[in-house]
């Protein structure tokens, strides 16, 4: 046995050099399977919620909004548009002709959804991002929707007045994320709402 690793050493090292690289692949197909299976459970769980909601919300009523949670009033009542738009041939059309009530909803829903002011004026199409200052006057984040206007410029081909600045984006979205606006916007959205169900339901 002696005689054979003096003569084939190099064998025994490809041999060990072969047993790192497959416990290298092992582990990290071992942390991938486990991140896959994390995803995957997170999905299956939005997937159960999101037809909770639907339950709750679709048809939307007097009741369903009456009874519904205010943390998950503007996103359910946006889900119930969202549903009807999405059997229309033209989704753009049909949106334009809701009640302003209805496309504010949708509207502010999108940008909670989104948490990102940069990334919802770069996304969106220009009915949302032009509507989401009357969005929020609506119920009353006068002033956030004054700061935000100067950001809605910035995107705005039309205006000269205003040019990107990068830093004023991420200091809005510092103040917007320490002051738990996103918050604010979800639960004045859901009080307005029940206040004034007539406007929201079909």
């Amino acid at each position: 046995m002696l005689a054979w690793f003096k003569e084939y050493w190099y064998l025994a090292l490809i041999f060990v050099g072969v047993c790192i690289v497959a416990a290298v692949i092992f582990h990290f197909a071992g942390k991938s399977y486990k991140s896959y299976r994390t995803a995957y459970r997170k999905q299956e769980a939005e997937l159960k919620r999101l037809t909770a909601l639907k339950e709750r919300f679709v048809p939307l009523t007097e009741k369903a909004i009456a009874e519904s949670d205010s943390e998950e009033t503007l996103e359910g009542v946006a889900l119930a548009y969202q549903l009807f738009l999405q059997k229309q041939e033209d989704m753009e059309r049909e949106f334009s002709l809701l009640s302003k009530e209805k496309r504010y909803a949708y509207i502010l829903d999108v940008f909670v959804q989104d948490k990102s002011i940069g990334e919802f004026f770069r996304q969106n199409g220009d009915i949302l991002k032009n509507e989401i200052i009357p969005a929020l006057c609506l119920i009353g984040m006068d002033g956030f929707a004054k700061e935000l206007e100067v950001i809605r410029k910035m995107f705005d081909p039309t205006d000269e007045s205003t040019s990107l600045d990068e830093k004023k984006i991420e200091e809005l979205q510092s103040y917007a994320e320490n002051d738990n606006l996103y918050q604010q916007i979800r639960l004045k959205s859901a009080e307005y709402i029940k206040a004034n169900f007539q406007l929201f339901v079909k």
